[in-house]
C-alpha cells in the first residue's frame, strides 16, 4: 500500500488534527502533532495489538473511551480501550491514541459511537476490522482535501508520497529537537 496519509480529526469536544495509514501488513500508523513540540509524533499500532483489542471488544458492550493521561499514570482509569492499550504498552502517549483509534474506527464503521462528546463508549460492529479500515483509508485518499485543514500548521503534511528515508527522518526529529 502506498505511503499516503489519510488526515481526520478526533471525536471529542476539542477536535484534534490528526494523520494516519494503513499498511499492508496491517499496521496503522498515526500522526499527531502535540502543542509545544516542533514535529509530529509518529506511533505504530502492530496488527498485533489491534487484533488484541478486535478480541477486547468482541463481548459485544460498549467500552468507554478511559485514556485520561493523570488516571492512567496513576492507575486509577476505569476500564475500556485507553486503559486495554496502556496495559500492552505502558505509556500515556501510546494508551492516548485511543482516540484516534476511535475516530479511525468509527468512521471506518468497525465501531458505533454513542456520539458523546464527553463520556465517548464504543461498540464493535460485524465484520473484519482490518478490511474495513483498508477500504475507509482508501476512499478517504481520493476525498477533496479540506482547504481549512491546508491552511493549518499540518499543511507541509499534506497527502504526498513519501520515502522511507523521509519518514525516518521525521521520526528521528521527534527525538532530537535542534
Amino acid at each position: 500500500m502506498d505511503a499516503f496519509w489519510s488526515r481526520s480529526n478526533t471525536l471529542g469536544a476539542r477536535q484534534r488534527a490528526f494523520s494516519w495509514r494503513i499498511d499492508t501488513r496491517g499496521n496503522i500508523f498515526i500522526k499527531r502533532k502535540f502543542r509545544n513540540h516542533r514535529f509530529p509524533r509518529i506511533d505504530k499500532i502492530s496488527y498485533n495489538h489491534l487484533n488484541r483489542l478486535d478480541e477486547f471488544m468482541r463481548d459485544r458492550e460498549w467500552k468507554d473511551l478511559a485514556n485520561n493521561a493523570v488516571n492512567l499514570y496513576r492507575g486509577r482509569e476505569k476500564e475500556g480501550i485507553g486503559k486495554f492499550l496502556y496495559r500492552m504498552r505502558p505509556e500515556v502517549p501510546y494508551a492516548q491514541l485511543s482516540s484516534q483509534l476511535g475516530a479511525i474506527f468509527y468512521q471506518s464503521e468497525v465501531w458505533e459511537w454513542n456520539e458523546q462528546r464527553r463520556g465517548m463508549k464504543f461498540l464493535l460492529l460485524e465484520g473484519n476490522w482490518q478490511e474495513k479500515t483498508v477500504e475507509y483509508y482508501r476512499s478517504s485518499l481520493e476525498q477533496v482535501p479540506d482547504p481549512k485543514f491546508e491552511n493549518s500548521s499540518w499543511s507541509r503534511f499534506s497527502n504526498r508520497r513519501e520515502t522511507e528515508e523521509n519518514v525516518e527522518q521525521t521520526m528521528l526529529s521527534t527525538f532530537f529537537r535542534f
